[in-house]
């Protein structure tokens, strides 16, 4: 499977919200047999045992400051004994962190096929979720993605806002979702992931309670994303679903 690697002409305007977002173009296929070779080789017993290790120690993994920012939402808003479900996975680092922070059980959401690497740890594919109801859930940059068809999913402008409006069903009454994606200005780049500002943030927590931030900036909102390493602007928001 090849991903897209330009916007159809006819969905340009509702990527770009009538304007209020730009386009810019960055490409990525990993819905590749090769890539996803690569992901399966991060769902093993030593890796996640590492991760438990470091966690151990507060250290980051991918996303750097990202994880310094939920070690303290977790910190703050504790998911010990709670049945806590995390949305995308390319790496155990989450489900260990969750485990580390005393969840009762993990169940995480994702489109392929994974390996369970610990008994308390069960991956299920996004056609079970309805079967399904969690105290918490987490999604560390992942709902940017959707509808941009880079991991296979089909097209659609509003596929992030409609994945987090589905979520609702599935986090108990005041539930928890610790949610993290890039902020900036508003922007898509296409078909990597979206950047979140001032007129696409609020579309996509409509209907969430925002309880927190970690780590809140002025500049949140109106600094240029340049990446995860490029940019501290990929907070964790605490949201409850009341």
């Amino acid at each position: 499977m090849k991903a897209p690697e330009e916007i159809p002409e006819h969905m340009l305007q509702e990527y770009t919200m009538d304007g209020k977002a730009r386009i810019e173009y960055k490409y990525a296929n990993d819905c590749s047999e090769e890539i996803q070779e690569l992901i399966n080789n991060n769902f093993t017993t030593e890796i996640f045992e590492n991760s438990l290790r470091r966690i151990e120690n507060r250290e980051r993994n991918y996303y750097g400051p990202t994880d310094t920012w939920l070690y303290k939402a977790f910190d703050k808003h504790p998911i010990a004994g709670l049945d806590v479900c995390i949305i995308g996975s390319t790496h155990p680092w989450y489900e260990a962190m969750c485990l580390s922070f005393g969840s009762k059980s993990v169940t995480v959401c994702e489109y392929s096929d994974r390996e369970s690497i610990h008994e308390d740890v069960t991956y299920i594919k996004p056609s079970q979720m309805s079967e399904h109801t969690f105290d918490a859930c987490i999604s560390i940059s992942s709902y940017e993605h959707d509808g941009l068809g880079r991991y296979g999913d089909p097209l659609n402008p509003n596929g992030d806002l409609e994945s987090m409006a589905q979520l609702k069903s599935h986090v108990k009454k005041d539930g928890l979702l610790y949610l993290s994606v890039p902020t900036g200005y508003d922007k898509v780049v296409f078909n990597v992931h979206r950047v979140y500002g001032q007129h696409r943030f609020p579309l996509l927590i409509k209907d969430w309670k925002l309880l927190d931030i970690f780590d809140v900036s002025p500049s949140m909102f109106s600094n240029e994303f340049n990446g995860i390493h490029g940019s501290p602007y990929q907070p964790v928001f605490v949201l409850s679903n009341t």
